[in-house]
């Protein structure tokens, strides 16, 4: 096993006293950031929200439009990081990335027919491998030439851009959509995309190579609303995590990525058929929640030592079990409202050991094999699901819980035997 200080993402204190402020600019890449996660988790939620609740699309055809995107970004950073390094740099990918993102977004609004719609967010799938990918990019080599407090803080900054441009989005999409109706709030939010075209003019030009050719780590939890990255990403020596299994990490990742979808896609068919299609503007509110109690969950998660992240995880396993079982137990909508919502807690608290794991291993053994690996895993569980779950909530709206809680159950136990051996006397 390779030496982790050898990584990509250390940094020794020789390159840290050659630190100058004045090298780089960040405040274009947070803004861009914040204003991309604002635009589209609003557009995203309107848009969904007019093809079922006013269109009345089938829950089949609306599976296949949501994973469109999501199953394109599989390979979108390679595609996206090929057409960088061999043609256009960081600054004129993401320029590009900011000038076609407003005309894809258009044209769903004008033409929502399922085959077109498809076609677009598989072209914009593709387009993201232009943006974050590059976000991390610049981020990474940044941390190059500054001081390790430097560092921290950019990755802090950049994880609250998005972060707060997803949740406030959704809060004010809430608004404009109970004001107003949700075709409303896709024109509004397409019009504010346009801001990502001169805020992408800002990016200073590279010196030098335009990508760095090794060690960019980067985690898309959700690749068309959101990126999920954490501080580990800088000088992180010392690997605890690796004494989990990877498979636990793999494995968790994969639970994470089918509840959520399950979650997010499935609310608004329950809420259609237990309630009406007036109440719509409740789906903001409810992503919203979870959106917030997965950030919660996050960082609760990263205060934790080593044997009460795997009881927390394992916990976690047990409560989306038992709230998916509850759901369709109950069935009434204001209580699947809440505790929707709340689920995202536990969530977070999975996310942020899964996503810990990987990175370690990454560092340990300076490899991007384990990223690659759970992008793979990221990309089809949130492509995969929502069409399953169309087809089966068309027959039966509880059957993608019926799944959750089975397929839940037989991943607890498989990392309930992973993780035996780890044990807090022994940590």
């Amino acid at each position: 096993m390779e030496n982790p200080r050898k990584s990509p993402t250390y940094q020794n204190n020789k390159v840290n006293t050659k630190y100058s402020g004045g090298d780089y600019r960040t405040w274009p890449i947070f803004v861009l950031a914040f204003v991309r996660l604002f635009y589209l988790s609003i557009f995203e939620r309107a848009l969904f929200n007019y093809l079922y609740f006013v269109i009345d699309i089938r829950e089949s055809t609306l599976g296949f439009i949501s994973s469109a995107g999501a199953i394109t970004y599989i390979v979108a950073p390679i595609i996206g990081q090929l057409l960088t390094t061999k043609f256009l740099g960081i600054r004129n990918a993401l320029i590009l990335n900011s000038i076609l993102t407003p005309f894809l977004t258009v044209a769903q609004i004008l033409y929502p027919e399922a085959w077109f719609l498809i076609i677009c967010r598989i072209l914009l799938g593709l387009t993201l491998g232009l943006f974050w990918p590059n976000c991390l990019n610049l981020l990474s080599k940044w941390q190059k030439v500054s001081s390790i407090e430097k560092s921290k803080k950019n990755f802090a900054l950049f994880n609250l851009s998005w972060n707060s441009g997803f949740i406030i989005g959704l809060l004010v999409g809430f608004l404009w959509a109970f004001s107003l109706n949700d075709f409303s709030a896709m024109i509004i939010s397409w019009l504010l995309s346009f801001l990502l075209i001169p805020l992408s003019f800002f990016i200073k030009k590279e010196k030098g190579s335009a990508i760095l050719k090794k060690g960019v780590i980067y985690q898309t939890e959700d690749p068309l609303s959101h990126l999920d990255i954490k501080e580990d990403l800088v000088v992180n020596s010392q690997t605890p995590m690796i004494v989990y299994p990877v498979l636990f990490s793999w494995f968790s990742i994969m639970f994470l990525t089918i509840s959520k979808s399950t979650f997010i896609f499935g609310y608004p068919i329950l809420l259609k058929a237990l309630l009406s299609d007036e109440f719509s503007y409740l789906t903001y509110l409810v992503q919203c929640g979870l959106q917030f109690m997965q950030l919660l969950g996050l960082t609760w998660i990263n205060s934790m030592k080593i044997h009460s992240r795997k009881i927390a995880t394992l916990l976690s396993f047990i409560a989306v079990i038992l709230i998916s079982f509850t759901i369709v137990l109950l069935g009434n909508i204001w209580y699947i409202s809440i505790i929707t919502a709340i689920v995202g807690l536990f969530l977070g608290l999975i996310h942020g050991v899964g996503m810990k794991i990987m990175l370690e291993y990454g560092t340990a053994e300076n490899s991007t094999r384990y990223s690659t690996i759970n992008e793979i895993i990221v990309g089809m569980g949130f492509g995969l699901t929502p069409i399953i779950a169309g087809y089966v909530m068309e027959i039966e709206i509880y059957a993608i819980h019926y799944f959750l809680i089975f397929g839940g159950l037989l991943i607890f136990f498989i990392l309930t035997y992973l993780s035996r051996n780890i044990k807090k006397e022994q940590i």
